[in-house]
């Protein structure tokens, strides 16, 4: 699965994903943010890296309703995701994912 999958197949459970890389802080560069309006539910934590997103975003949709057996499939193109908009981070930029197509 892509990331974009990830975070697609996350919305059509109702989850609501929103990543932010910050090119201008030294650490802790991505922010996760998982919602779910129909529960009241909300998530934010800053890491490092793209890779403790993904262990984020699997930790925290489980605990929502849903069928989120799909949740445990490797995420391939994770390193190619995380370089390039670490690269743009690098240039100063903060870069904001409110939708899946971005990661496309």
């Amino acid at each position: 699965m892509r990331l974009a999958d990830l975070v697609e197949l996350a919305e059509m459970t109702g989850a609501r994903v929103w990543l932010k890389m910050d090119g201008q802080r030294a650490t802790h560069r991505w922010t996760v943010i998982i919602s779910h309006p129909g529960t009241g539910f909300h998530h934010r934590r800053d890491v490092n890296r793209l890779d403790h997103v993904v262990t984020i975003l699997r930790d925290e949709l489980v605990r929502l309703p849903g069928d989120w057996s799909w949740l445990r499939e490797p995420v391939e193109d994770l390193n190619e995701v995380a370089e390039f908009y670490e690269e743009q981070g690098g240039a100063g930029e903060v870069v904001v994912i409110d939708r899946p197509d971005l990661l496309r």
